[in-house]
């Protein structure tokens, strides 16, 4: 039997899937799951069915397991992530920069299309339902929240390997075996789909709930790292200016505050998407990142490497051990996200924590960022205001960049240290043009270190299954 592409057999799914795949996880609207698997044609038919469908798209887009490996695959491949010695396995060959299509610690793409097919159903289903069913603003939130999760999905797969599908529907027909879209196409489709989210949402913020797309700051935000990352810096620094002018989020106060539950810093959080003492008050993220044993930290997790350390200046509350950083045998770890193992239940549950998909320091550090490319660097509302709200509250004094190319330096320099284990650092080298320079002179990759490895590579078993479907070059 001819074998279908993976993004079709997501797409072939039926709706009832949405239902399936939630049963057990925890719910991000206030409506109780239904308990029986529901048809399709009655999925689009009660309000509580409807919120869990869109409940299961949260889940999807949250789902704790995919996201740390995704953000832990991000470690290995930039700089910010070293075990050492290297360890003979597949892990040990992405961090040395030996990296080949038929690695299966690679990450599968099949992982975001499934969320993005979801979005596509609410996106679709969602404009017929009556209004006895959900309010027109009720309607236009579940919408706009889709298109969010769609252009996120779309934004990581295309950063990650470039040319990608760019699928915005839901038929089989349409995408069965659909090749690769250009970059410029995918691009122009994760804007448009963030620019009619922020129009539909208000601007009405629900400060203690961040697991949820609801207001026009939280698209807006995004699409100003989508601008940064495309450098169209005037747009940039509008998009987050109007997220940090809105004054509903905040720089919290001490670093150690940030990455709290409830935390006014926090625009988009993932929450928990399972049950029990690896989920319960806890970022998967923790477990990710935090060896639980010598073991773990001399093979699968990732110490912060000499290099890295000593970008923090003398002072910085962010490196001092305990805060964002934790010593654990022999070797440096990130400790934004608490550990089972590493902190107790009870210090975990009097602190309890989400993965932060976006902060208020980012859109600073955006904006820094794009008013100093657009040359407007010390003085007031410049590039250097920005980046000293961020160092203040990390214990610094204020920058001395006073060029352009100082200022440029000092930013990079500052989204190492407060966005470090954040899933930033390859991007950044990336869309700076640095990253053949800096990975290519990292001593445990230099020896393998290739000019290709801009892209990620498909996997072997995506294209085994995907007959129309082409390797990125070089691999």
């Amino acid at each position: 039997m001819k074998r279908l592409n993976k993004i079709a057999a997501c797409l072939l799914i039926p709706i009832i899937f949405l239902m399936i795949a939630i049963t057990g996880c925890k719910k991000y609207l206030e409506v109780p799951l239904p308990i029986d698997q529901l048809a399709t044609d009655n999925v689009f038919k009660t309000k509580p069915t409807i919120i869990s469908a869109v409940n299961g798209m949260y889940n999807a887009f949250s789902d704790g397991l995919l996201k740390g490996t995704y953000y832990k695959i991000t470690y290995w491949w930039s700089d910010e992530g070293e075990i050492s010695p290297l360890p003979g396995s597949e892990i040990g060959d992405i961090i040395g920069g030996n990296i080949v299509p038929a690695n299966t610690q690679l990450m599968q793409w099949g992982f975001f299309y499934r969320t993005i097919f979801r979005a596509n159903t609410l996106i679709e289903k969602l404009p017929a339902v009556g209004t006895d069913i959900l309010t027109d603003a009720e309607k236009k939130q579940f919408i706009s929240a889709a298109k969010y999760i769609r252009a996120a999905e779309h934004f990581t797969l295309v950063t990650s390997w470039g040319d990608v599908p760019l699928i915005t529907s839901t038929s089989a027909e349409e995408n069965l075996n659909k090749p690769r879209t250009p970059a410029t196409e995918v691009y122009n489709q994760i804007i448009k789909d963030l620019q009619e989210a922020a129009a539909d949402l208000p601007a009405t913020v629900n400060t203690s709930n961040s697991k949820t797309i609801h207001n026009r700051f939280q698209p807006l935000a995004l699409l100003a790292k989508v601008y940064l990352y495309l450098g169209r810096w005037a747009d940039a620094e509008a998009a987050a200016t109007e997220v940090i002018g809105s004054n509903q989020y905040l720089l919290v106060t001490g670093v150690n505050n940030v990455f709290k539950r409830g935390s006014r810093e926090a625009i988009l959080s993932h929450g928990a998407t399972g049950t029990g003492s690896l989920f319960d008050n806890r970022a998967v993220l923790g477990w990710i990142t935090l060896p639980a044993s010598s073991g773990n930290a001399a093979s699968t997790h990732c110490a912060i490497p000499a290099a890295m350390q000593s970008r923090f200046e003398a002072g910085d509350q962010r490196k001092v051990s305990g805060n964002w950083t934790i010593s654990l045998f022999g070797k440096v770890f990130a400790n934004k996200y608490l550990h089972n193992v590493t902190a107790s239940t009870a210090t975990i549950n009097a602190n309890p924590q989400d993965f932060i998909y976006q902060r208020l320091a980012e859109l600073y550090l955006i904006r820094a960022e794009a008013r100093a490319q657009q040359g407007n660097i010390t003085g007031a509302n410049s590039a250097a205001t920005d980046i000293n709200l961020v160092r203040t509250r990390a214990g610094l004094p204020n920058t001395t960049a006073a060029t352009q190319p100082q200022m440029l330096s000092a930013i990079e320099k500052e989204r190492v240290t407060e966005l470090f284990y954040e899933g930033h650092r390859w991007y950044d080298l990336k869309r700076t043009g640095q990253l053949q320079t800096v990975l290519g002179a990292v001593p445990y990759k230099a020896a393998n270190y290739k000019a290709h490895y801009n892209l990620w590579p498909i996997p072997l078993s995506e294209l085994n299954n995907s007959p129309n479907l082409t390797q990125n070059p070089g691999y």
